[in-house]
C-alpha cells in the first residue's frame, strides 16, 4: 500500500522545520508530503532545498481564506496513495510513526487514531531551533525532561481499555492532528465538510461520517507525536467551535449529538442523579387524560389556531397537540413508539430542543407544552431562543407553581437585547398558564439539516 502525509500550514516555519525533519528520518519509506498552504504563508523554496533528497514534497497553495477543510480535501484530491495520515504542521512524530499507521492499515484497520503527547504543559520556550540538531534536541527533552504530557483524550481511553468502539461517541476522538485514514474510507465518508468555519469540530465530524458508514476506529499508541504548543486565543476559539457545534448539530439533529453537544445530560435537572441517557423516558399521555387538562387542551387548541391555518411546530408530545393538523413537526426528548414516529405527513425528532434543524421562520407558531419542567434553567433560554428563531409566535404551557424559570429565561433574553414581547394567560385553572412570546428583533437564517425524505442521513462528497 502507498500513503501520503497531509499537512495544513499557516505560518510557523520554525515548527514545520521541526515537523518535517521528523518525516525525514522515518525508518518506513516511499512516502509522500504535501504541504497545503493559504495565501502564501510560509516562503516553500528553503523547504524544498532542505528536504529535496529526504522527502517527496509536494506544496500546495490556496486562498488566503480557505478553510482547513478545502485544504484537506484539495490535497486528498491531488493524492493518488492508498492511505492518507493526516498531522498538524506543529506536530513532531516519532521515527516509527508512518510505519505503525502502516502497519495497522495493512492488519486491516482503515481508521487510525494516533496518540498525541503534550498538548498541553510542554513550554515552547524552552526548545532551542538552531540548524540541524533542532529535532535531536527536541526528542532527547520530551524524553528525559518533559514527563510526557499525556494526550487529552487518555481519559477516555482509560475506562475503555482503548477500545475506542466502546466509548458513547467513538467519533469524538477523531482529532484530525494524528490520523490515517484510507482512501476508500474517505471517498465513502465524503471527506471534510468546507461549511465548517474557524476552529474546531470539522474532524470530529468527519469521524462521525466514517462511524455511521460502518468503519471502526482504532487507536494505536506506537503511532504517537508530540503536540508543540503556542498561543492561542481561547475566547475565539470557543466562539468558533459553538458555531460549528450548532452547524453539525443542525446537519445531523438526532439525540446522541445533541446530547454530546449538551455535555451529558446537562441539560435534565434530574441528571446528576439519574444517569439514564433521556430517551429512555417514555411518553404517555397522562397530561391530556386528565379531566382537567381536557378542557386546557380544548382552550390551547382554540388560541393557538385562530390566526395560523398551517405549520405548526410542538415541543413536547401531547396527543391532543399533535393530532391536529396544523402541527407538522414534533421535537420530544423522550422516546417514542414507531406508530408515533411514522404518522402520515408529520415530522418527528428525538431532540431536547436546544438546536434545531429547520431555518429561521420555519414555522407560524411553536407549541411548547409543559415538557420544558424537566428542563435546567440554562436549557429552557435555549430552547426559546430556538423556538422564538424558528417560529413566528411561541405558546408555552406552564403549571403556575413553575413559572418563574420561564419568565427568567425571558428576562434574560430581554437583557440581551432581544425585542421580546410576552403575555401571561391564566387557562381555566389558574395553576395552569400560557405565555405567548415573540421576538420581534432581526433573526439571523440558519442553515438546515440534512436529511433525505426518509429520515435518513446522507452524506454528501466534499472530495
Amino acid at each position: 500500500m502507498s500513503v501520503t502525509v497531509i499537512i495544513p500550514v499557516y505560518g510557523k516555519p520554525d515548527v514545520l522545520n521541526l515537523t518535517l525533519q521528523a518525516l525525514a528520518e522515518q525508518h518506513y519509506s516511499g512516502f509522500s508530503v504535501y504541504l497545503v498552504d493559504q495565501g502564501g504563508s510560509i516562503a516553500f523554496e528553503p523547504f524544498k532545498d532542505a528536504f529535496e533528497h529526504k522527502l517527496r514534497l509536494h506544496y500546495l497553495d490556496t486562498p488566503a481564506h480557505t478553510t482547513v477543510s478545502d485544504k484537506r480535501n484539495r490535497a486528498i484530491r491531488q493524492s493518488t496513495e492508498d492511505v492518507v495520515i493526516f498531522l498538524d504542521a506543529d506536530t513532531i512524530v516519532c521515527a516509527d510513526f508512518v510505519g505503525e499507521h502502516m502497519a495497522m492499515q495493512g492488519a486491516g484497520h482503515d481508521v487510525v487514531i494516533g496518540y498525541i503527547y503534550g498538548k498541553k504543559g510542554i513550554n515552547r520556550e524552552e526548545l532551542n531551533y538552531e540548524g540541524k540538531l533542532e529535532l535531536e534536541a527536541f526528542m532527547r527533552w520530551f524524553k528525559h525532561e518533559s514527563g510526557r504530557s499525556a494526550d487529552e483524550r487518555e481519559k477516555y481511553y482509560g475506562p475503555v481499555q482503548d477500545q475506542l468502539m466502546q466509548l458513547q461517541w467513538p467519533w469524538a476522538v477523531f482529532w484530525s492532528g494524528n490520523i490515517s485514514v484510507s482512501r476508500t474510507a474517505l471517498q465513502r465518508a465524503g471527506g471534510f465538510d468546507h461549511r465548517f468555519k474557524g476552529w474546531g469540530i470539522e474532524d470530529i465530524e468527519v469521524g462521525y461520517r466514517l462511524v455511521q458508514s460502518g468503519y471502526t476506529l482504532t487507536l494505536s499508541r506506537a503511532a504517537w507525536a508530540v503536540h508543540v504548543p503556542h498561543e492561542v486565543d481561547e475566547a475565539k476559539r470557543r466562539r468558533e467551535q459553538t458555531v460549528n457545534a450548532r452547524r453539525f448539530l443542525r446537519k445531523y439533529p438526532t439525540m446522541e449529538i445533541e446530547l454530546f453537544f449538551l455535555k451529558l445530560l446537562d441539560w435534565r435537572k434530574d441528571s446528576a442523579v439519574v444517569p439514564a441517557t433521556a430517551n429512555t423516558i417514555p411518553i404517555d399521555d397522562s397530561l391530556s387524560q386528565r379531566d382537567e387538562m381536557s378542557n386546557v387542551m380544548q382552550i390551547v387548541v382554540q388560541m393557538v389556531t385562530s390566526s395560523y391555518d398551517t405549520h405548526l411546530l410542538l415541543v413536547g408530545y401531547e396527543a391532543g397537540l399533535f393530532a391536529l393538523s396544523q402541527v407538522s413537526t414534533l421535537i420530544d426528548p423522550r422516546e417514542m413508539s414507531e406508530d408515533l414516529m411514522n404518522i402520515s405527513g408529520k415530522k418527528v425528532y428525538t431532540l431536547a430542543g436546544s438546536c434545531m434543524p429547520f431555518e429561521a421562520l420555519t414555522f407560524d407558531g411553536c407549541i411548547i407544552t409543559t415538557v420544558w419542567t424537566m428542563y435546567r434553567p440554562e436549557m429552557i433560554f435555549h430552547l426559546l431562543v430556538e423556538a422564538l428563531r424558528t417560529s413566528r409566535v411561541c405558546y408555552c404551557l406552564s403549571p403556575g407553581t413553575e413559572i418563574l424559570p420561564l419568565l427568567a429565561a425571558i428576562t434574560s433574553l430581554k437583557k440581551q437585547g432581544k425585542a421580546i414581547e410576552y403575555s401571561i394567560v391564566d387557562i381555566v385553572d389558574p395553576n395552569m398558564k400560557l405565555v405567548t412570546c415573540t421576538d420581534h428583533g432581526i433573526v439571523q437564517v440558519q442553515e438546515g439539516g440534512m436529511l433525505d425524505d426518509s429520515g435518513r442521513h446522507r452524506h454528501h462528497s466534499y472530495i
